[in-house]
């Protein structure tokens, strides 16, 4: 379990450190109200990248179709909870055990730099996806207790406000618009 943490804590710095990739990603980030639905709103192609990364490194190092599943399934819940709009922690110790809505929370506030910075560059905080113990380690992780506004800066009336879409298909064109510098 902690392997595959560590493999989704470097793959979620790609996806904001990686301009191609911050394309597709930033539709996940640009959520303005957190809902327990919000880690399902994705680019299908960040979904299929950062999937067959997962499903190859199952199974070159074996691990069980039925384990699989669980590994999947259990994350999937966790990260819907990490998502919900609710002013959740999990105090100061349990925090820096397992990551709370809180902590994920902040990785999402318009204010602290989540997102790409043109320069492909991987700055932003609290990436980690099932433990803050990898923001730790590499010196990303944030503890301030803060609720702050969500979104991506560039939606912002000031900064441009570049349209996400609404509708499931709006988002995926604007994505690959984005992608191919057409958006």
């Amino acid at each position: 379990m902690l392997g595959f943490d560590l493999v989704n804590y470097w793959l979620h710095r790609a996806q904001h450190g990686w301009n191609w990739w911050w394309a597709l990603h930033a539709l996940h980030h640009s959520q303005r109200q957190m809902t327990m639905w919000s880690d399902n709103r994705n680019h299908l192609l960040d979904d299929i990248l950062r999937d067959a990364v997962f499903v190859i490194l199952a199974r070159v190092v074996g691990v069980e179709p039925a384990q699989f599943v669980a590994l999947v399934a259990f994350t999937q819940l966790m990260e819907s909870l990490q998502h919900a709009n609710v002013r959740l922690w999990f105090g100061p110790l349990l925090e820096r055990i397992v990551v709370s809505p809180r902590f994920h929370r902040l990785h999402h506030s318009i204010g602290i730099g989540h997102e790409s910075s043109g320069r492909g560059t991987l700055g932003g905080h609290n990436f980690g996806v099932l433990f803050p113990l990898w923001d730790i380690i590499f010196g990303t992780a944030n503890f301030e207790l803060r609720w702050d506004a969500t979104g991506v800066r560039d939606q912002l009336a000031e900064e441009g406000g570049r349209d996400y879409g609404r509708g499931f298909w709006a988002q995926q064109w604007l994505g690959l618009g984005r992608l191919f510098g057409r958006r």
